[in-house]
């Protein structure tokens, strides 16, 4: 009974270190990258797919997220 108990205090106290690193290496994993400001999005008013603004294509008036979308759109009409 005293070897099994010795054991097991052995395998927890092995837990809680590799807890407690884990832990650490996180936080500091953590601070070093600020993350990033969330992307301005436009729904696309050929499909309703959210494009970033940056890669939008806008024609008259209306936000696409390709150039075929704006294409067959205008084809539509």
């Amino acid at each position: 009974m005293g070897q099994f108990l010795r054991i097991a205090l052995v395998l927890i106290g092995l837990w809680l270190i590799l807890r407690l690193i884990k832990r650490a290496l996180a936080g500091r994993h953590a601070d070093s990258t600020p993350p990033a400001p969330p992307a301005d999005m436009l729904r696309c008013d050929y499909c309703g797919v959210f494009v970033p603004r940056a890669e939008a294509i806008a024609a008259h008036t209306r936000i696409y997220c390709s150039s075929s979308h704006a294409d067959a759109d205008r084809a539509k009409k």
